[in-house]
């Protein structure tokens, strides 16, 4: 934290002092920046709130909520708080939405082949943000989560060398594996999430680092039946959410699209690149409607438009170096990316795939091993 002294022992006292530098925040240029800082935020002086202290340091802001760090002095842990205002009466339905979905992913017995050890069979899914509780005040509702300190994912790929860098095969791999298990823990309990790019957090610093899927504002349950709320970055929307975002009669179903999601973000990690964002304009638009009426609306300006109907009408390109020592991941991707979303793979296709099931011992020794610690680290 801010403030820490760290000293090494030696015939020479050395000491470092941690300095938090804050930037002045800045906008997202290319899909590959990093996540924007957050906007300055008001600092709090220390607060209790039930069990809990919450501190002045801000990890993060956006247009609903901040988050910031808090101490659970009776587990002795670091915790994020993430405080929502509530003026009206619809925004307090929303956060109670987010809430019991939270609760739900807490309370629902895990039922999994995953029997590692007692923690991963227990009632939390290691690869879901744990809510720890709630505390209402009379402007905010305050949500305690598992703190996480190795950013986003995005941010992780991104690298200190620059914009789009690839992972490598195997890494990508136990990233996509965990994904995977995530996501298939929430479509058991016909959860879709529906925000997945920017909601993939790391648990910590450091490679082959263990994700967390984190802030359910935006989940659904009964996932399985047709929505007409469309949600979620305009990038990683599947074709039917497209189409739903511009044309407010039709709808589509979250579970298939968080499939779709899980092959962009598998691309983008293989690649370095999003699979539709470079593509050349090759596919008109096309009207289906009998009014006339175009597919594909031109209202959010021409970059945007130029994306959408690659994502309704192209196909997924692989020109160069990684893909021809790829195969098994080409496949998966394009199962994951299939326009009709009744054929298009599902997370237990997925996990079932040859890519994953090739190296399935090694990526579940190696994820066992990664929870182990970090349990053994908690407690």
């Amino acid at each position: 934290m801010d403030g820490d002294v760290l000293s090494l022992p030696g015939p020479t006292r050395i000491e470092f002092t941690c300095q938090h530098i804050i930037r002045e925040p800045k906008e997202k240029l290319t899909l590959f920046d990093p996540t924007p800082p957050p906007q300055a935020a008001q600092k709090r002086d220390l607060q209790r709130l039930g069990k809990y202290i919450v501190t002045s340091q801000c990890l993060g802001t956006g247009s609903f909520a901040t988050v910031h760090l808090a101490l659970d002095p009776t587990r002795q842990r670091q915790v994020a708080c993430k405080s929502i205002r509530t003026r009206k009466d619809n925004e307090v339905d929303q956060v109670m939405k987010e809430v019991k979905i939270l609760m739900k992913l807490k309370h629902v017995r895990v039922h999994t082949h995953v029997r590692y050890i007692d923690y991963l069979s227990s009632t939390f899914q290691p690869n879901i943000n744990e809510i720890y509780d709630t505390e209402q005040d009379k402007r905010f509702l305050n949500i305690f989560l598992q703190l996480c300190t190795g950013s986003d994912l995005f941010t992780y790929i991104t690298g200190p060398m620059g914009a789009g860098n690839p992972l490598c095969e195997a890494e990508a791999k136990y990233i996509m594996y965990q994904l995977l298990e995530g996501l298939r823990y929430l479509h058991d309990l016909m959860i879709s999430h529906r925000g997945l790019p920017e909601n993939i957090l790391l648990h910590a610093p450091g490679p082959y680092p263990r994700i967390l899927i984190a802030d359910f504002g935006l989940a659904r349950p009964n996932a399985y039946q047709e929505t007409f709320n469309v949600c979620g970055t305009v990038s990683y929307l599947p074709p039917e959410g497209i189409l739903a975002l511009d044309h407010k009669h039709l709808g589509y179903i979250g579970m298939p699209a968080d499939c779709w999601s899980a092959g962009v973000i598998l691309y983008v990690m293989l690649a370095g690149c999003h699979p539709f964002d470079n593509e050349p304009d090759k596919h008109p638009r096309v009207s289906t409607f009998s009014d006339g009426s175009s597919d594909i609306s031109t209202s959010t300006g021409s970059r945007d438009t130029r994306l959408k109907e690659r994502i309704v009408y192209g196909g997924v390109h692989f020109p160069h170096y990684p893909w021809h020592d790829l195969q098994e991941a080409k496949q998966l991707i394009l199962e994951l990316l299939i326009h009709d979303h009744t054929q298009r793979a599902t997370v237990y296709d997925a996990l079932a795939s040859s890519w994953v099931q090739n190296e399935i011992k090694e990526l579940k020794t190696l994820y066992r091993r990664r929870i182990t610690a970090d349990v053994q680290t908690c407690t």
